[in-house]
C-alpha cells in the first residue's frame, strides 16, 4: 500500500476530491486552509499572502497508485503556475 499526500490550491479543493473518486480512492483525509511556502510563493492566509492550500491524503492499493498519480500529473497541466500542485507517494508499512 501507498499513502498518497496532496496539496493543491484551495480553491481546487472539489475538483481534487473529484479527481480522487474518479481514480477509483473514494476514502481520504483532509486538512483545508493549511498554510506554506514553496517553489510557487507563500501561502499564509495572511493580508500580505492571502492564499492558502488544501491538504489531502489517502492510502491506496498498490494496484490504484498508478492510475492517482496519472490523474494528478494531468490535473497539474491545467493550473495556473501560481497555483502549484505537489503529491508526494509514500510507502506504508503497516495499517492497524
Amino acid at each position: 500500500m501507498k499513502m498518497v499526500l496532496i496539496v493543491g490550491p484551495r480553491e481546487r479543493h472539489a475538483e481534487l476530491i473529484r479527481l480522487m473518486e474518479t481514480a477509483g480512492v473514494p476514502a481520504y483525509t483532509e486538512l483545508t486552509q493549511v498554510n506554506g511556502a514553496g517553489l510557487t510563493g507563500k501561502k499564509l492566509g495572511t493580508p500580505e499572502w492571502p492564499d492558502r492550500s488544501t491538504l489531502l491524503f489517502t492510502i491506496v492499493p498498490d494496484d490504484r497508485k498508478a492510475a492517482l498519480t496519472a490523474a494528478l500529473k494531468h490535473f497539474q497541466t491545467k493550473l495556473y503556475p501560481e497555483e502549484g500542485l505537489r503529491a508526494f507517494v509514500l510507502p506504508v508499512e503497516e495499517e492497524l
